[in-house]
Formats: structure tokens, sequence, C-alpha cells
């Protein structure tokens, strides 16, 4: 993760230390702003964004929600998309196969503000309809994995026709 300084140049920090300094200003009780990195909250939440953090205390967890959690040695912004047994099933939006699955004590915090990096202002996701949204995406992904991979042959057809 980068860090801007004071001298006008950017360090590289880790994301074990990143993420520590984040678990840290939660536990103070305070809220966290984050920048999202990769594409796995695409269409919805998309790289560089940034969304708004609140610990999370043991609650319980509203089917969509986004959260923060550590997964095995790595840390992942996803939705909360059910529960097996004692662990948390967790999905990026723009994954059509990955799951994590995680337990309580490895959730961090949940996200209740976006902010896009282009063109859009501050939206709450810890509302109903937002998290029904990423919740009916989820559920359409055998739907987008067939659509992808009718893309991809059609595009691949159109390419050796030419």
């Amino acid at each position: 993760m980068s860090e801007n300084t004071n001298d006008g140049k950017t360090r590289v920090i880790s994301n074990e230390d990143y993420f520590a300094e984040v678990q840290r200003i939660l536990r103070e009780g305070k809220e966290v702003r984050i920048r999202v990195k990769g594409n796995s909250m695409c269409p919805f939440i998309r790289d560089g964004d940034t969304v708004l953090l609140r610990a999370y205390q043991g609650q319980s967890l509203a089917l969509g929600s986004n959260i923060l959690a550590k997964d095995k040695d790595k840390f992942v912004f996803h939705r909360f998309v059910g529960k097996k047994n004692d662990l948390y099933i967790l999905a990026g939006d723009g994954n059509l196969v990955l799951r994590e699955y995680v337990a309580a004590i490895d959730i961090i915090a949940i996200a209740y503000m976006h902010y896009p990096q282009v063109g859009g202002e501050a939206l709450d996701i810890d509302r109903p309809w937002a998290r029904v949204r990423g919740l009916g995406w989820y559920h359409i992904r055998l739907l987008r994995r067939v659509l992808t991979k009718l893309k991809l042959i059609s595009s691949s057809t159109n390419r050796s026709i030419k």
C-alpha cells in the first residue's frame, strides 16, 4: 500500500503494516476510510474507490454487507453472502467462482459508505437496497459465467473470421 508523505514522496508499506494500523484505529472506536485495490468488487465498487469502515464488534451481520476480513494470510474486502456452520461466506462482486470462508473472529470491519473515485457522490452501502442489489448480483453468478463464456467464444470466432 502506498502512502503520501509531507515531502511529496510516496513510500510503500506492507499490507500487514497498513492493516495493522487500520485495526488499531478501529479498536480506538474511530472510523477508517480505506482505498479499495483491485477489481473483485466490480461493478459496484471499483479499483481506487474508497470506503468508510466501522469496527466489527460481533454484532449480527446483514446479508449483503461489505466487510473487511482476514482470510488466511491476506486481507479481503468482499460481500457477506451466506453462512455455513460457523463460517461466514464472502464473495467479491466481480468474482464468478471464488469464495472465502471466515470465522467471526476474522471479520475486522463493516463498510457503510462508498466514495467513487470518478463521478459520483458518497453512497450509503449499508442500506437494504444496496445489500439486496449486491446479493442479486451474486446469485446470478452462473448466468454471468455463461454470458462471459459466450462472449469469449463469440469474440474468438469473430477474430478467426477476419
